[in-house]
């Protein structure tokens, strides 16, 4: 049974073709927010959490449409938008808006946790919806003393930013004794610092026993993550949204790091970025425990990387 009464031509009503499906929503955010410059189909199907076969599908149809164009030569096709229709130019902004709109709702929940004291030790976006009308679940840890009424106040405080973007929000309060098992890529940092840091960090597969060979350890990873920005630019720039979110928490001795990363991130190129990576010296080495690639790279980015260096043994 067709879903339609009638088909709507697309030359009259070109969006049934370029919003018609969620693959080619998720494409075209994707080359729209995500990436710097043209991807690959598998890149496309990492990206957007679709199947290959799907990608391959999606993306086949909207090159036929006009509003993505395919670039370079040789086997490898890369896709990128096609900027210059009138449609893709207003997407872009439809795009940007709502991504406004997601980081508007976060420095809203954010601001609610500056005002009921004393602060919990951390808090989290722990589930986000699915279908409208889910709940966001947001995770709160403090104190065994604190904890009950902290939630209830700010339970009180969320009130408006529910009302405002027409959103239910759950708490979930935990002490140190109960914290979940979180995911990094699917947990968002609202306040303080993740319950878990070792979830954020790469771990070697044995735990070095010297400071000597912890440095060794680190110094092998970035190798690793040095390839992985030159084949992957987006690394930095969600380096760099990192840091920011960092620096609106950061407090004392770690502020001056975290800056310095800030002003590398900024005025370095991809190829001196690399360089600064695998760098042996002692600005390099210093900074080296606080980089902010680690914290951003999604499981399978993380896996992969720590299964390159594997073989490499």
């Amino acid at each position: 049974m067709r879903p339609v009464a009638y088909y709507q031509n697309s030359l009259r009503y070109p969006l049934n073709e370029l919003l018609g499906t969620e693959a080619h929503v998720r494409i075209l955010r994707v080359l729209a927010n995500d990436v710097d410059g043209p991807i690959t189909a598998p890149n496309a199907a990492e990206h957007t959490g679709l199947t290959i076969p799907g990608t391959h599908q999606a993306l086949k149809r909207l090159l036929q449409s006009g509003f993505i164009v395919r670039v370079g030569g040789g086997r490898r096709h890369l896709y990128e938008l096609n900027r210059s229709d009138k449609l893709i130019k207003a997407l872009l902004k439809l795009f940007q808006a709502e991504k406004n709109r997601y980081e508007a709702l976060l420095n809203s929940i954010k601001k609610k946790f500056e005002k009921p004291v004393p602060y919990p030790r951390s808090a989290w976006i722990q589930e986000l919806p699915n279908e409208y009308g889910d709940p966001l679940v947001i995770g709160v840890l403090h104190g065994t003393k604190h904890l009950a009424n902290y939630i209830h106040r700010l339970r009180t405080q969320l009130n408006r930013v529910e009302r405002n973007f027409d959103i239910t929000i759950e708490l979930k309060g935990y002490t140190k004794a109960d914290v979940p098992d979180l995911d990094a890529d699917k947990a968002t940092l609202l306040f303080g610092i993740m319950p878990f840091p070792e979830k954020h960090n790469l771990k070697m597969p044995t735990t070095p026993s010297t400071h000597k060979e912890k440095d060794r350890h680190m110094l092998e990873l970035s190798h690793k993550l040095a390839e992985a920005i030159e084949n992957d630019n987006s690394l930095v720039r969600r380096a760099k949204e990192n840091v920011q979110r960092m620096l609106k928490k950061a407090h004392g001795s770690a502020t001056k790091d975290i800056e310095e990363w800030r002003n590398i991130l900024e005025s370095y190129s991809v190829r001196r970025l690399s360089r600064f990576l695998t760098s042996t010296g002692e600005r390099a080495n210093r900074l080296r425990q606080s980089n902010p690639f680690f914290a951003i790279l999604s499981s399978d980015e993380r896996n992969r990387l720590l299964n390159e260096l594997g073989g490499d043994r």
